[in-house]
């Protein structure tokens, strides 16, 4: 005897259609997200110069903090990253932490890569420190590089007299007034060296001068 054909269920029809429905929107989400994923999983040294470039750019608008923590995250990954070690080590100078500022400073211009920047940095932390004769032999190595560079050889000049070199000092000194003539600070300070050296005189001259500069005059 034959079966009769028997229409589905329709309550059964729209349940397959909805299970089936439900699978297909699964499998395309997991599929999409896959994807998704993948796409925009970010490659580990993009990252790393992502950061750096944020933290040099933090470090140049002085959010040091923001800096530095950006910073660590490249160094642990690059230690040898010049920039790295140059832009950190000045944030931490920047928040009071010397040493460690230095210690970066020092590993850059160990790798020969960081020129005059670094060496002025270092030499100018030297000079906080009251390490004087280390800022001398790190600040003679920048101006073998850079000769005419006035923050180089105005801190040479306070090295040097700091480590009572008067003569060598007032050398560095009159070397800066030539660079920048219309700075008032290297005046008081050649007047003071002057001073050391019995050249009272001159040393008067000098304070005037600074003086005269800090009225608004011209120095000459």
């Amino acid at each position: 005897m034959r079966r009769e054909n028997r229409s589905p269920n329709p309550l059964s029809e729209a349940g397959f259609f909805l299970h089936a429905t439900a699978h297909v929107i699964k499998r395309a989400f997991l599929a999409a997200t896959e994807s998704f994923n993948h796409f925009f999983s970010v490659d580990p040294e993009f990252r790393v110069r992502y950061y750096r470039e944020r933290g040099i750019e933090y470090t140049r608008r002085g959010r040091y903090d923001l800096a530095a923590a950006m910073l660590e995250k490249v160094l642990d990954e690059w230690p040898s990253d010049d920039d790295t070690l140059f832009h950190l080590g000045f944030c931490y100078l920047k928040m009071e932490r010397t040493q460690d500022g230095i210690e970066l400073l020092e590993r850059a211009d160990a790798l020969d890569r960081g020129g005059t920047r670094v060496r002025s940095i270092l030499g100018m932390a030297f000079l906080q420190t009251k390490e004087y004769a280390k800022a001398v032999l790190v600040l003679e190595k920048a101006l073998a590089e850079d000769p005419h560079n006035f923050h180089l050889n105005y801190r040479m000049a306070l090295a040097l007299d700091s480590l009572e070199k008067y003569e060598n000092s007032v050398e560095f000194f009159k070397k800066t007034i030539a660079i920048r003539p219309d700075e008032p600070k290297v005046y008081r300070s050649l007047g003071f060296t002057l001073e050391q050296l019995g050249r009272h005189e001159e040393s008067v001259a000098q304070f005037k001068m600074a003086a005269r500069l800090e009225d608004g005059r011209p120095p000459f």
